[in-house]
């Protein structure tokens, strides 16, 4: 078995080391499935959580949604936002304490990498809305989880980086080509195989694994792998969460030409991401 091949079971092995969702969010993700359950059911499993109830309620009445008038109850809550808003929230408060750590080898401060990706979520849901893409709110789902893996990388793994920082200094390539390079494996495919042990849905894991390489995705979800590409390339060149990895990517052409965004629809979006994470970033910054 060769150094590289071990090296990158070891590593995708890892991911059984990293926590898995909370039982909250399980719990949600199956109801949502199920036609049947009520908004009280839905309602019920929340208010188990104080700190959750009082999220959900301050996110109903978020300047983002841009709702008037007060929601008090986690029922009215689900009634504004929508089951699947819901889950996705409560989803981004429960990896928020991983994602919010700071990330060895990315030279990410604390912090960082939660900026970069609600950002990408933010965008990813704006872009959608823009070109009038179906499925906006899976949107932000995908954009928030789609860097995951370098949390593993960066956390879980004890990884000599400096390998993989010299061959980006040295040869220009890519952080995740470097990875691949180095560990045999990328924090995209990490991202993936950890999304895939969370039993999230198949869209959601094929987006982490392909972010970087779009055109390499399964035809089936080509479309939101795309939209998370250009989301994340749009964040990274204004400047959230770039580490020693931000610059060295480019944008895939064929990913923008496929959804057909436009410079003036991109400029457009960004002024509405800079508005949205000032209404949500403190909203879902773990608390300390």
């Amino acid at each position: 078995m060769t150094t590289e091949l071990t090296e990158r079971s070891r590593i995708l092995a890892t991911v059984k080391n990293v926590p898995s969702l909370p039982s909250v969010v399980l719990k949600l993700r199956k109801y949502l499935n199920d036609p049947e359950v009520s908004f009280d059911e839905l309602a019920r499993v929340i208010q188990h959580d104080p700190g959750l109830t009082a999220n959900v309620l301050q996110l109903a009445n978020s300047a983002y949604f841009g709702w008037s008038g007060t929601i008090k109850s986690v029922k009215d809550a689900i009634t504004r936002l929508g089951t699947n808003r819901i889950f996705q929230m409560v989803l981004c408060m429960s990896v928020a304490p991983l994602v919010s750590k700071p990330i060895k080898g990315n030279d990410l401060d604390a912090g960082s990498l939660w900026q970069h990706s609600i950002a990408t979520a933010v965008c990813a849901e704006q872009l959608a809305l823009g070109l009038k893409l179906k499925d906006a709110e899976d949107a932000f789902t995908a954009g928030l989880l789609h860097d995951i893996g370098k949390v593993v990388l960066g956390t879980f793994v004890d990884v000599d980086d400096e390998p993989i920082k010299e061959i980006v200094q040295s040869d220009g390539l890519a952080f995740n080509e470097a990875e691949m390079m180095v560990l045999g494996v990328d924090h995209a495919e990490v991202a993936s195989a950890l999304l895939a042990d969370w039993q999230l849905p198949d869209e959601v894991v094929e987006t982490a694994r392909w972010h970087h390489q779009p055109s390499r995705a399964n035809p089936e979800h080509q479309q939101m792998v795309d939209l998370i590409h250009v989301a994340d390339m749009l964040c990274l060149n204004v400047g959230w969460g770039q580490g020693a990895d931000g610059l060295q990517y480019k944008l895939d052409e064929r990913a923008n030409q496929r959804l057909g965004v436009r410079a003036e629809l991109a400029e457009e979006i960004m002024l509405k991401v800079m508005s949205g994470m000032d209404d949500l970033k403190d909203l879902y910054k773990p608390s300390t």
